[in-house]
């Protein structure tokens, strides 16, 4: 098992159980806008063509050949292919019923995230929190996973840092918590080209800030990376009867309706299909109240 691994990721486990214990108010560790590309160890080419194979032969539809997936994963892995660690994990996480050569094997799972971890991956420090939150294979310790976690949102990963995000928005007492930290950490997630961090991040500002123009400026973030739920609320807020989900108080819009579902369409018929000009060529129009920014009524959202 890996050990904890710095005294500040300590400090952040103890400042968090001293929020919740109601003890006396102290600062936090200082805020970091990281990127996670930023951070991820370079990969050897020969490894990833390896790895890029095994994808390929993993997004086979009908009967997979998992030998080969696995002996192109475990080769890449050789060289330490970061990204071949996490999916083979995955594999060792679940099985795959009836298929041999992945068999589950938490053990195995495990010593590839603490392989990510020695190589400072960001997202082997939050696969380290999650397996440490869930108790999955270590030992159960919110301490070691708030640690793990604060470390893999220093490094950039989007995922933690929403994770700290939703902590300050909505994990503590309703008078300690603190909506300023928490849209730092979700800007900084939602920066990233990761549609789930992008995702909650719209949500954050329809729920916690009422902001409906900044939030449907990251689903449409979200939608340029291949989002469904960022489609779905593109779509949805434009019906000329939204659903009581989407009610975020547009004006009804055909032609925006039409766009957006045959944007789902395309989706739906090849799931690898991606939008990177959809904010660019296709902005969205003001909110009839809001503008294009709750805060900032004439300035469109930036990232």
């Amino acid at each position: 098992m890996p050990k904890l691994l710095t005294n500040v990721t300590f400090l952040f486990a103890l400042i968090l159980s001293f929020l919740l214990s109601g003890a006396p108010a102290m600062a936090y560790p200082t805020f970091t806008c990281a990127y996670e590309k930023d951070h991820n160890p370079p990969l050897d080419a020969e490894a990833d063509r390896w790895f890029q194979q095994a994808r390929s032969l993993e997004k086979v539809r009908g009967v997979k050949d998992w030998n080969a997936i696995v002996g192109l994963y475990d080769k890449a892995i050789a060289k330490d292919h970061w990204k071949a660690m996490h999916n083979m994990a995955a594999l060792y996480r679940t099985g795959w019923p009836g298929q041999p050569g992945v068999e589950q094997d938490t053990s195995k799972m495990l010593a590839l995230y603490d392989r990510m971890v020695k190589l400072k991956v960001p997202l082997g420090y939050y696969n380290w929190a999650v397996v440490a939150e869930n108790g999955q294979g270590v030992l159960k310790s919110d301490r070691m996973a708030s640690s793990y976690m604060f470390q893999a949102a220093q490094l950039g990963n989007p995922m933690a840092q929403v994770r700290l995000g939703q902590y300050f928005a909505f994990g503590l007492p309703r008078d300690k918590q603190d909506d300023d930290m928490a849209e730092r950490y979700y800007r900084c997630a939602g920066a990233q080209d990761n549609p789930d961090a992008i995702e909650k991040t719209a949500s954050f500002y329809d729920t916690a800030k009422k902001n409906k123009p900044r939030a449907l400026f990251y689903y449409q973030r979200a939608a340029e990376l291949g989002s469904t739920i960022g489609l779905n609320n593109l779509q949805g807020v434009f019906a000329e009867h939204p659903q009581p989900i989407y009610a975020y108080g547009y004006q009804p819009d055909e032609a925006l309706y039409k766009f957006y579902s045959d944007l789902r369409e395309k989706l739906k018929a090849d799931p690898n299909v991606r939008f990177p000009n959809l904010i660019k060529e296709h902005p969205l129009p003001a909110h009839p109240k809001q503008g294009f920014d709750a805060e900032h009524p004439d300035r469109r959202p930036e990232i």
